[in-house]
């Protein structure tokens, strides 16, 4: 109900559950986060249309995470629920690109998938942070450029996923409050004006 309200403040329209074509659309980009675990589930639902024809929006996801070997996890696996930024933009046009924080489970998937760690040498900082991939590195390169880096460095790490005109950016398994909404909408769309003005 307070998600509810807070989107009836911001003009956007509310769904206990994220519509049936946002879903579709972002499951067939490919992005990862959508196909870890199982028992997957997408929640509180908040979206708008912005006047340039842009779709940004948010919604808790949950997914049930594979039990490990050697590891007991009551009920078969742990639970993991984070609140997600989407935006859909036709002028993102964006390479395929996986970031997360620098932890050394990713960096395991990472060589599983045969893709390297793409650094920045003149932001030493962003690259201990992040551990960013994309299987074409001369375009991820030119998308994140040093005024991208240098926003990305000043702000608590996130993850995101992007491909074509759409993305997705959140935190570990962290769920926005109602109250702390508006910030994280104004978060994403910094995302999204920074990123559509690189042009490839």
């Amino acid at each position: 109900e307070a998600l509810e309200q807070v989107a009836r403040s911001l003009g956007m329209s509310f769904s206990a559950e994220l519509p049936e074509g946002i879903r579709s659309r972002l499951l067939q980009a490919g992005f990862e986060l959508f196909e870890r675990g199982y028992d997957r589930g997408f929640y509180n639902s908040i979206s708008k249309q912005l006047i340039d024809g842009t779709e940004i929006g948010s919604f808790d996801y949950k997914h049930t995470g594979r039990r490990r070997p050697g590891i007991y996890t009551r009920g078969g696996g742990s639970i993991h629920l984070q609140s997600v930024f989407w935006a859909y933009c036709e002028d993102l046009r964006l390479p395929h690109f996986r970031l997360h924080p620098e932890v050394p489970l990713f960096h395991d998937i990472a060589k599983a998938f045969g893709m390297q760690d793409i650094n920045f040498e003149g932001h030493p900082q962003f690259s201990r942070k992040y551990l960013l991939r994309g299987e074409d590195e001369a375009k991820v390169r030119l998308r994140f450029d040093p005024s991208f880096l240098s926003f990305l460095e000043q702000h608590a790490p996130c993850c995101a996923e992007g491909s074509g005109p759409q993305l997705i950016v959140w935190r570990g398994d962290q769920q926005v409050s109602p109250e702390k909404m508006p910030d994280w909408l104004r978060f994403g769309e910094e995302w999204v004006q920074r990123l559509r003005l690189r042009r490839v």
